[in-house]
């Protein structure tokens, strides 16, 4: 009985041992489960985090990334970093190898180019010379036509006035023969009053004799003459690139301090260059400062390098240019370059009329101006002096205006209908013109100049009148 009790216990025991230890194996399945699901759930927050710090790296290419997690992603991510450094430092490797390329193929191309345009240069120059032969035939043959029409008209002339010379011996009021002379006394016709000069820097016992021999020089001329209507001759060059050029010369002129003489003799080289020759518009700079440079060795006593001259073209030409263009010019115009300016008459007249400094400079504004203009070449320069005096009288009501154009002061022969009051009126109307179009225009030089207190600011008394 007992037995069977103790086996029916055992029984019920064994059974409930079974149950029990499945219950445990349902529970350690179920946190197996759990920690699978933990497990999951952390490798893909890891791997979330992972993404988010590569796609950081790729974006800031050197950012530190520092990121609790497991070991075995550790190692993965470090390994990532240092895949990611090489990819950078092979591509920073690439990068400077392209620039080093592209450097050598743009010098490269430079150089190709630069051989180019020598070349071109070359083929122009050759062009230019060749076209410059051909056009100085021309004027050749020109010129001896117009030298044997010169010859007749001058027979002609000869002829005409011998007459006049006999009927007006006592009109003339001048030496007929025309020649230098050394003292006043010899002149007939006084131009200056000089019984009341003081002082003793002018040369009153010469001044009449000055004007007059300065009259004559004007007369002769000089050969070749200037044309003003050269510029329909040329084929490169234009009046508003002349005004341009002169324009530089005259603030070049002023920053200088050069005299008042070197910049007249200066346009004037340019102006009978240009009426006899050809020139491209690459060297019309170069005739520019090559000029300047002529008239400083003939008037001024401290005249600058070649180097200096090339520096203010922004060194634009070599000096074997400059010394090259010095011969042409030179040769071309025979060394001949004094010839009577504006300015000597205009000292002259300023002097006759008492004017004061703002007279005076009046009058060299309005001619500095007037040089921008090619009509400027129209003119003899003592008709430009009579126009500019004429012009300030009447400027500041000066009631003797009317002798500025007295015949004595321009003229030499009385009979020439050239130089009459009709032309010194028509001088001063182109002058008026451009000066008070001078505003509308990008050539400042003179109005800089001018508006400053040591010229007198004339140019604002103009533009404000």
């Amino acid at each position: 009985m007992i037995n069977s009790i103790n086996h029916s216990y055992y029984n019920n025991s064994k059974g409930n041992n079974k149950t029990e230890d499945k219950e445990k194996n349902k529970e350690i399945k179920n946190e197996h489960k759990r920690k699978e699901i933990r497990n999951t759930r952390e490798i893909r927050k890891n791997n979330s985090q992972i993404n988010i710090d590569n796609k950081k790296v790729n974006e800031d290419n050197k950012e530190n990334i520092n990121i609790n997690v497991n070991k075995e992603n550790t190692i993965i991510i470090t390994r990532r970093e240092s895949l990611i450094k090489k990819e950078i430092k092979e591509n920073e490797k690439k990068d400077i190898i392209e620039k080093k390329e592209n450097k050598d193929n743009n010098e490269y191309k430079e150089i190709f180019d630069a051989k180019k345009e020598e070349k071109d240069i070359k083929e122009e120059k050759v062009k230019d010379k060749d076209k410059e032969k051909e056009e100085e035939k021309e004027k050749e043959k020109e010129e001896e036509k117009e030298k044997e029409k010169d010859k007749e008209s001058h027979k002609d002339n000869n002829n005409v006035n011998n007459k006049e010379n006999k009927d007006n011996n006592t009109t003339s009021g001048e030496n007929k023969t025309r020649k230098y002379i050394d003292t006043d006394k010899e002149i007939k016709v006084k131009y200056f009053d000089t019984s009341k000069v003081n002082n003793v820097q002018i040369p009153k016992d010469y001044l009449n004799t000055i004007y007059y021999n300065l009259l004559i020089e004007e007369e002769k001329g000089i050969n070749p003459m200037p044309d003003y209507t050269y510029l329909t001759r040329q084929n490169e060059i234009n009046e508003k690139m002349r005004s341009i050029l002169i324009d530089w010369l005259i603030d070049v002129h002023f920053k200088f301090g050069f005299t008042d003489e070197t910049l007249f003799m200066t346009i004037s080289i340019i102006d009978r260059y240009l009426s006899i020759s050809q020139i491209t518009r690459a060297n019309f700079q170069l005739l520019g400062i090559t000029a300047l440079m002529i008239a400083c060795k003939h008037e001024e006593i401290d005249l600058p390098k070649i180097d200096d001259f090339i520096y203010i073209t922004d060194n634009a030409y070599v000096k074997s240019e400059v010394i090259k263009m010095e011969f042409d010019v030179l040769s071309k115009l025979n060394f001949a370059f004094l010839y009577p300016s504006p300015i000597k008459f205009f000292e002259y007249l300023s002097f006759h009329f008492n004017f004061e400094k703002k007279h005076h400079m009046m009058g060299k504004y309005l001619m500095e101006t007037f040089l921008l203009d090619v009509k400027n070449a129209k003119y003899k320069p003592s008709i430009i002096s009579c126009a500019c005096t004429y012009i300030v009288m009447k400027f500041f009501k000066m009631k003797n205006y009317q002798e500025s154009y007295n015949k004595k002061f321009y003229n030499l022969d009385t009979n020439n209908e050239k130089y009459s009051e009709h032309n010194i009126k028509e001088c001063a109307k182109d002058i008026c013109l451009y000066v008070d179009n001078i505003n509308k225009t990008n050539y400042k030089a003179c109005v800089k100049k001018y508006s400053k207190p040591e010229q007198e600011k004339v140019a604002i008394i103009i533009m404000n009148n």
